[in-house]
């Protein structure tokens, strides 16, 4: 576990230990009855971020695996780090229509007192800036007020949120992305699994926060807190990947393509994102490419034709986020 995982879950159980998000308008009782864990709606076939192993591992892409079993080796290599890092901007606004709620985000981070910061207003929600970037592989955290010293808060409607409700924020770039909730649950105030919320996890998640049950005057505090867990839909996922390898730009084309009998060779390029080669082949005649060798980054830049024909060929290099390079100069063999 790193040290800035550590820190960040520290200032997370600080937040569920010592906030308070809002200060129950109607007069209660001083004490409510021991607060109990309560899943409120729950989704079916989606993710539990209770069952999450929350490794903060992930898979490699695709393009990675390709190169790694070309080398002999079927086993993807350890990484602790995350594969792909999306350059996000800051969220914006929050928008959640099930539940009529338009708001401005603001980040918020943790203050000299030791507890997590709040809106300035009862209608502002606070995004935890320390943590994770909407959009990003994590679990991104928000929180607002459930009520006022004069009423309703942003949040106050948030318990009747339901598993497949969409939750959608905006970014400073202009860039929307969706939501779908997965599960609603309330818990004790010093139950809520800090792990879950702000933890690790391969997907990404956005966990919106408030507090709910009774307002509890000699602590300051309501008794329970209520988390709306979600996931980012597929159709936003795919659509931040696009903006990725648009802006990713390709690596050089290998060079010094040659021919030695059946042997095509190359040069190797010197980028260090380069992680492979693709060796394509045209048939006389033909009109088309076709893929006939992945090489890894480490192994010898070669491809040694085994069947008889005359072919042309030409060699592609590829990035670890699976951007590939323009052909290099073709070379052709007659066998």
């Amino acid at each position: 576990m790193t040290k800035r995982r550590i820190k960040f879950l520290i200032l997370a159980a600080m937040m569920f230990v010592a906030i308070g998000l809002g200060v129950q308008y109607a007069q209660q009782a001083l004490f409510s009855s021991p607060a109990e864990t309560t899943v409120l709606s729950e989704g079916e076939g989606v993710s539990d971020p209770e069952e999450n192993e929350n490794t903060g591992e992930s898979s490699s892409p695709p393009q990675v695996e390709e190169f790694v079993q070309v080398a002999g080796n079927t086993e993807p290599e350890e990484n602790p780090e995350k594969t792909e890092e999306l350059d996000l901007s800051a969220p914006s606004t929050l928008s959640i229509p099930s539940i009529d709620v338009e708001a401005d985000l603001e980040g918020v981070g943790v203050l000299d007192n030791g507890q997590m910061g709040v809106p300035d207003s009862a209608e502002g929600v606070g995004w935890f800036e320390p943590g994770v970037t909407p959009g990003e592989q994590g679990n991104a955290v928000m929180a607002g007020h459930v009520d006022s010293a004069s009423g309703p808060a942003v949040f106050y409607d948030l318990e009747d949120m339901e598993a497949g409700d969409e939750v959608q924020v905006t970014n400073d770039d202009g860039q929307e992305l969706a939501f779908k909730v997965t599960k609603v649950v309330s818990y004790p105030r010093q139950d809520a699994p800090i792990e879950d919320i702000f933890g690790s996890s391969d997907g990404r998640h956005l966990q919106l926060i408030t507090c709910t049950g009774t307002f509890n005057q000699e602590q300051g505090t309501h008794d329970e807190r209520l988390v709306v867990y979600t996931e980012l839909t597929k159709e936003s996922e795919e659509a931040l990947m696009n903006d990725s390898e648009e802006a990713s730009d390709p690596p050089p084309s290998p060079d010094n393509v040659s021919l030695q009998g059946s042997l095509v060779k190359w040069h190797a390029v010197r980028d260090e994102d380069v992680v492979g080669y693709r060796v394509y082949r045209q048939e006389e005649g033909g009109e088309d490419f076709t893929r006939v060798a992945s090489v890894d980054a480490h192994e010898r830049k070669s491809y040694t034709e085994t069947e008889d024909g005359s072919f042309t060929y030409h060699v592609t290099a590829v990035n670890a986020d699976g951007t590939e390079s323009e052909p290099s100069e073709d070379v052709a063999i007659n066998k």
